[in-house]
């Protein structure tokens, strides 16, 4: 998942169900749910920022402080939530780079069925970080147009 779809998809969410947001929440929760993919900087992507924990710390903060604290906390777990779909998660980095995610298989229509499978391995080695955001910048344009309809 690219940057534009962990920034979109979040946001569309805070601006449908927030009864007042604000230019200030959005952008929290929209620095949070990038700011994991800053580990990609270091040697691997989704190993030190994909981890339970340094999140947890930070979500129990943000708990306590609420604010623009929350929704980058916030924004921060969409990205770990969302990325659980798309690969694995290795959420005991570094103690462990094993992770987990969930791979959901639709098939159909004839013989229709949906097959959940866990999946279990450690995340692939990324030593070059490639960034593709075709189908993504039609969702981004989207959340832009909703934060200015909701935000003005």
């Amino acid at each position: 998942m690219d940057p534009l779809e962990h920034a979109s998809i979040p946001s569309l969410v805070y601006l449908a169900l927030s009864g007042e947001p604000t230019i200030a929440g959005l952008t929290a929760l929209v620095l949070g749910a990038v700011f994991p993919d800053l580990d990609a900087l270091a040697e691997e992507h989704r190993s030190y920022l994909h981890s339970l924990l340094p999140f947890l710390p930070a979500l129990l903060l943000g708990l306590n402080l609420g604010g623009p604290f929350l929704l980058f906390a916030l924004g921060w777990g969409s990205h770990l939530f969302l990325d659980f779909f798309t690969g694995v998660v290795p959420v005991a980095y570094p103690l462990s780079r094993r992770g987990w995610g969930l791979s959901i298989i639709v098939t159909g229509p004839r013989n229709f069925g949906v097959e959940l499978r866990l999946i279990e391995r450690y995340p692939d080695r990324k030593h070059d970080y490639r960034l593709e955001i075709g189908g993504s910048f039609a969702l981004a344009l989207l959340a832009i147009l909703t934060a200015i309809i909701r935000l003005h």
